[in-house]
């Protein structure tokens, strides 16, 4: 059976900086990630350079590019029923066609989902790396995909086979908060010990750990 992964998270939370190394080493060492924002920034520097002088008009004719290469790299793995990895954002019903299309053609889906404690640190990354030559993004799409991402995944857990979970916020010391295997958990921290940001905005996620972690508690008791 064919896999289908996707890498995704709040803005400036390492996505493509760590994201590769959270996949299966068999994957990293076949595959490379499909990454919209990466593919956009260069092809908009390439049609500017090549004597468009709009940044906008590079930018949508960057965007018209990446989408028309994503769709012929999607129904090729289709084709093929090889696995594809890509990297970018589900704040919307519309962004889980793709991995709808996927799961239909038979494919295990694997999320790995990197967050952060706020939409303050998410934008400071991106204002970090847009002054070294990254992709920027605006204040109000840093707000969607924060918590679109969030609440789509709240929504959606179940249909995914495998979950990983990660928290970025110490760029550092990334800390993988959970792993749910088709929406049961395979391993996650105590609920006391999970940050405010996965209480708050999975809320049925913790809900299952916070679950888990009383019915545990009260088998000790039982046994003394």
């Amino acid at each position: 059976m064919p896999d289908l992964y996707i890498i995704t998270g709040a803005n400036g939370a390492g996505k493509s900086t760590v994201g590769y190394s959270y996949l299966p080493t068999v994957v990293q060492n076949k595959h490379t990630v499909f990454d919209g924002d990466k593919l956009t920034l260069q092809k908009k520097r390439e049609f500017y350079l090549a004597g468009v002088k709009s940044f906008k008009v590079a930018e949508r004719m960057a965007l018209d590019w990446l989408f028309e290469n994503f769709e012929i790299s999607v129904k090729k793995a289709l084709k093929d029923k090889e696995d594809f990895v890509y990297e970018g954002h589900l704040p919307e019903d519309a962004n889980w066609k793709t991995p709808k299309r996927f799961k239909r053609a038979g494919y295990r889906i694997h999320l790995v989902f990197f967050g952060l404690s706020d939409t303050d640190v998410s934008a400071v990354r991106v204002m970090e790396r847009a002054k070294l030559g990254g992709h920027n993004v605006p204040p109000y799409e840093i707000e969607r995909n924060y918590y679109g991402n969030l609440l789509q995944l709240n929504k959606r857990y179940k249909t995914i086979d495998e979950l990983q979970i990660v928290d970025t916020s110490e760029s550092l010391h990334p800390k993988v908060l959970a792993l749910f295997k088709n929406g049961e958990i395979d391993y996650a921290l105590h609920h006391g010990k999970l940050p405010d940001w996965f209480e708050k905005l999975l809320p049925k996620l913790y809900k299952k750990i916070s679950n888990r972690d009383n019915e545990d508690f009260f088998d000790k008791l039982e046994k003394g």
